[in-house]
């Protein structure tokens, strides 16, 4: 397991969290949250928290938008025949989509085309683009690639057709000469929403092509963005939440029947669901088959159509899961035998081409190295291959400084694909173990993540949910608050999963408690050594049997400084306090300590061959048990800091038959109140008074001594009288309460509390 540096995003103080609350109306967890996210403008909280379809930018903002409308309009009144051509991902089926149903709202019946993972690759690929133009297309609209295409497209244009590039995607040095090119980051056209997915682009040609119409496909849009794990900020935000508040009403009978094999409820959908459920089912296709399914699905009017595809998609995501699981597992034997390499190279003939790209990402976050997953193509003679890489490691940069060595290669600083020969492969192995210390990145040392409160475990509740939730949507740009919860406990841990790699415990505290899933998390609790820990991760809703219970998804737990500092204790201190005592285990220590000579005498007597010593004695053992309580902590105190030890077993001996209690103050006022309204009480008649009172005849007793020592109250002739008392007298100033607020400390603290507990008093307190 890799390990984590915690930091707070950011460290507001009380008192600006208060200000800020209170200058923007909103609760201080609100506001500390918005200050975290930089959110401190009025109108920029208004927009943030109240996303709404007014936050729609102007389409013909985008470059060349335009351009674009007019070659559409000029195709559609010339009968043009236009085809589309898309990606095998989520976000490109649903770009593909959504541009599909806009030309067919039109009057178009435009021809798609999603290219195979294995046969066409991704981008522009130059046969596929000759076999369109074979069929005669005279317009060629790309969604969510294209702005690569430089070749591709020129060889189009020098046939006559007309090229429309709508893409979100990283610009090349030189743009392709096509038509229009519709994307938010043209240098000198740069839109307001920079980081718009596929289907964001998509959306916005249908929104500049249909006004108000377009809102109807707005939901497959937010599909797409929440797949492409663009931000979720500006526009990104306001597509993915009305497209999750229009999911219920959506006019897509595709979409409908597989939000309902996802077992989702369609009029409560969230961004989780959508990446958690939806989204994978459409990116299985692109893995495993052909994509092209996806966009039938999602533009089907066709009812059982629809649900065949469904099940379709359903077996295959269920391959899929199966190919990964299969993979991942295999994987483990070459990911121990390169325990010392900073960059995995995985490699198998039997795993999947299409599921590449997620064992590397699993691999990531189980080892957080650079990794290379790569799967032998005989048709090729090549391994074809999927890279990821952790935050603090340009993979892009790593693998560019190698090109040559490539077959084909592309992808950004976290992710690539690439092939590449067998006899490259060789050479670049050793080469790429270079690449880490190049890049001051050690895939051993800890990473940095952040969370955002510092809570209790009973500040959690439905209410804070609904608080959190006013930022959703989630996701890049905006994640789900982490939530740290210090010197809490994990109980009952236990295992969950097909193949048990799953935690599912409570986080508790002395007082609350709170179910927790962390996934793929079992088997670190092994190395938690200690009750005391740290929990971060983020809090949501468990339903089960309609009912409703908070649950905590688990980031991490690691022990925490309290939890490390009982660790070392319990190396040195054991807990005797409910063992029972013998002579032949007081032969076992080099020394019995003890607090009370009455005890001491005691011992001496009955263990005359035992090491007996008083507590201020000096004396030479490095293992030693304390037999009785102090009546006071700082002796206690005293004899821990001044002495070191290897052993140290705590048994706190007493001959007490009850713990000791606080005084009761009403009843010492009643007591007085009867000493001083009453004539002739004689001193030796207390347990009268005791039984009259309904007291404790050695609570009575008590009481009189300190009334006593405070004169209260005076003795004349056996008889209790009021005393003369000249001046106010606090209690704390009889030596007998003062002596039982001392005991009443020992029992709490070294009788009373769990030996956790005690270990982190005696470390703060004592040890040295």
């Amino acid at each position: 397991m890799v390990l984590i540096n915690w930091e707070k995003r950011k460290n507001p103080t009380k008192e600006e969290i208060s200000n800020f609350s209170s200058e923007n109306d909103v609760s201080q967890i609100l506001g500390e949250l918005l200050m975290s996210r930089g959110l401190t403008k009025k109108a920029d909280i208004g927009d943030f928290i109240h996303t709404d379809i007014a936050g729609l930018q102007d389409p013909f903002g985008l470059h060349d938008m335009d351009k674009a409308l007019d070659i559409i309009d000029q195709a559609i009144q010339n009968e043009s025949k236009i085809a589309i051509y898309g990606d095998y991902d989520a976000d490109g089926v649903t770009s593909t989509s959504i541009m599909k149903l806009t030309l067919q709202r039109l009057g178009v019946k435009p021809i798609f085309y999603i290219p195979d993972r294995f046969k066409d690759g991704y981008g522009p690929n130059l046969d596929v683009y000759k076999f369109l133009a074979d069929q005669n297309i005279d317009l060629l609209i790309t969604v969510d690639n294209g702005v690569s295409g430089k070749e591709q497209i020129k060889y189009l244009k020098d046939r006559g057709i007309k090229v429309i590039v709508t893409d979100h995607h990283d610009l090349p040095d030189e743009l392709p000469e096509a038509d229009a090119i519709v994307h938010p980051t043209i240098p000198g056209f740069e839109y307001t929403c920079p980081y718009l997915s596929g289907a964001g682009v998509a959306f916005k040609i249908a929104d500049a092509l249909l006004g108000d119409d377009a809102l109807d496909l707005i939901d497959i849009a937010a599909i797409g963005t929440i797949a492409d794990s663009v931000p979720l900020l500006g526009e990104n935000r306001v597509i993915v939440t009305e497209g999750l508040k229009r999911m219920a009403d959506n006019k897509h009978v595709g979409l409908s029947a597989l939000i309902e094999k996802c077992d989702l409820k369609i009029n409560q959908m969230t961004e989780e669901d959508i990446g958690f459920k939806v989204a994978p089912r459409i990116n299985a296709l692109g893995r495993l088959a052909n994509a092209s399914s996806g966009v039938e699905l999602l533009t089907t009017g066709d009812e059982s159509f629809a649900k065949e595809i469904v099940d379709e998609t359903e077996d295959i995501n269920s391959k899929r899961q199966d190919l990964v699981a299969f993979a991942f597992d295999d994987s483990q034997v070459q990911i121990k035998e390169q325990k010392n390499s900073g960059v995995l190279v995985l490699k198998s003939d039997k795993w999947h081409q299409g599921i590449l790209g997620i064992v590397a990402s699993r691999a990531v976050e189980q080892e957080h190295k650079p990794t290379l997953v790569l799967q032998y193509d005989e048709d090729s003679g090549l391994y074809k291959g999927s890279g990821r890489s952790p935050e603090g490691f340009n993979l892009f940069d790593a693998l560019n400084a190698h090109k040559e060595l490539f077959a084909g290669f592309g992808g950004h600083a976290q992710a690539c694909g690439f092939s590449i020969g067998k006899d490259e492969l060789e050479k670049l192995v050793p080469l790429l173990q270079t690449e880490p210390e190049k890049q001051n990145f050690d895939p051993t040392g800890p990473m940095t993540k952040l969370y955002d409160l510092n809570l209790n475990i009973s500040d959690l509740n439905f209410d804070l949910i609904k608080e959190i939730d006013q930022l959703a949507p989630f996701g890049m740009g905006n994640p789900k608050p982490v939530i740290k919860l210090s010197n809490v406990s994990l109980s009952e841990p236990r295992s969950i999963g097909k193949d048990g790699t799953h935690l599912k415990t409570d986080v508790v505290d002395k007082n609350h408690k709170i179910g927790a899933i962390g996934f793929g998390m079992y088997s670190k609790i092994d190395s938690l050594n200690t009750n005391a820990c740290d929990v971060y991760g983020e809090l949501g809703v468990n339903e089960w049997r309609g009912r409703k219970n908070l649950q905590l998804m688990l980031d991490d737990f690691q022990a925490s400084a309290e939890g490390m500092k009982i660790n070392q204790m319990s190396d040195i201190y054991i807990d005797y306090r409910n063992k029972q005592i013998s002579g032949s285990i007081l032969n076992k220590f080099d020394a019995i300590v003890f607090f009370n000579e009455t005890y001491y005498e005691a011992a001496n007597r009955a263990h005359p061959q035992v090491k007996l010593i008083m507590y201020n004695d000096s004396f030479s053992g490095q293992n030693v048990l304390v037999y009785d309580r102090p009546h006071n902590l700082d002796l206690f105190k005293e004899f821990i800091s001044k002495n070191s030890f290897e052993h140290v077993a705590l048994y706190f001996h007493t001959d007490l038959t009850s713990r000791y209690l606080g005084p009761d103050m009403s009843a010492m006022k009643n007591f007085l109140k009867y000493l001083y309204t009453h004539q002739n009480v004689k001193a030796d008649g207390m347990e009268l008074v005791a039984e009259y009172l309904q007291y404790k005849k050695s609570d009575i007793d008590f009481y009189l001594k300190v009334f006593l020592e405070l004169d209260f109250v005076k003795i004349v002739d056996g008889f209790v009288e009021k005393a003369n008392a000249s001046q106010q007298r606090e209690l704390i100033e009889s030596p007998t309460y003062l002596k039982r607020l001392q005991r009443n400390d020992v029992e709490k603290i070294l009788i009373e509390s769990d030996f956790d507990s005690l270990l982190s008093w005696i470390s703060d307190f004592c040890h040295s």
